[in-house]
C-alpha cells in the first residue's frame, strides 16, 4: 500500500514527528513517502494519507488547511490519520482540550479519517519570536508555570505505537 504522509511544520518538530511516523509506517511494510505539504503536487498515486501540522495562535498552520480543502474530492474515501502536535498537552486537561477544539471537524468530518492524534511538542522559547510568544501567552490557561513549557516534550513511544497502529489497519484494510 502507498501512503503519502504530508506535514506542515513551523520550526521543525512537526517534521521529526513525521519522519518519525514515516519510519514506523516503512518498517511495518507500507510503502510510505513523507514531505512537506507545500512540496506535494498530487495525491493521485496514493491508496492512504497521513497528515500533520502543529497548531499555531489557536489553529492548524495555513499550508495544511490549503492542502486539505485543495485536495478534498481527491481524497474522498481514501484512509486518512491525522495528527498534531501541541504543547498545550502539557496544561491539565490539555489532551481534551487539544482534541475538542483544534481538530476542525468541519474540514474533517469530509475526509474517512481513521485515527486522529495529538502529541506534545517542543518549543524552544528562544526561537520564538515575540508575536509568536503573545499567541502563546494569550492562550495559556495559567495552571503551570509557563517556563515548564520550554523543551522537548515529545514521547517517541507514543508517536511509534500510534504509527504502528496505523500501519496495521492500513494493511488491513482493502485497497479502495
Amino acid at each position: 500500500m502507498k501512503a503519502l504522509l504530508a506535514y506542515a511544520s513551523a520550526h521543525g518538530s512537526t517534521a521529526e514527528v513525521a519522519q518519525r511516523i514515516g519510519k514506523t509506517l516503512t518498517a511495518q511494510g507500507l510503502d510510505v513517502t513523507v514531505a512537506p505539504v507545500q512540496t506535494v503536487g498530487s495525491v493521485d498515486d496514493f491508496d492512504a494519507f497521513i497528515f500533520g501540522t502543529p497548531i499555531h495562535a489557536g489553529t492548524w498552520l495555513p499550508e495544511m488547511t490549503n492542502f486539505i480543502k485543495g485536495f478534498t474530492d481527491q481524497l474522498a474515501g481514501k484512509p486518512v490519520y491525522f495528527f498534531i502536535t501541541c504543547i498545550r498537552l502539557m496544561e491539565q486537561y490539555g489532551y481534551d482540550h487539544v482534541m475538542e477544539y483544534y481538530m476542525i471537524p468541519e474540514v474533517l468530518e469530509k475526509l474517512n479519517v481513521y485515527d486522529k492524534a495529538a502529541f506534545a511538542g517542543k518549543l524552544d522559547l528562544k526561537d520564538v519570536d515575540w508575536n509568536e510568544r503573545w499567541t502563546l501567552a494569550a492562550r495559556y490557561d495559567g495552571s503551570t508555570w509557563p517556563s515548564n513549557f520550554d523543551g522537548d516534550f515529545r514521547e517517541w513511544s507514543k508517536i511509534d505505537a500510534w504509527a504502528e497502529k496505523a500501519a496495521a489497519e492500513l494493511l488491513a484494510a482493502p485497497k479502495t
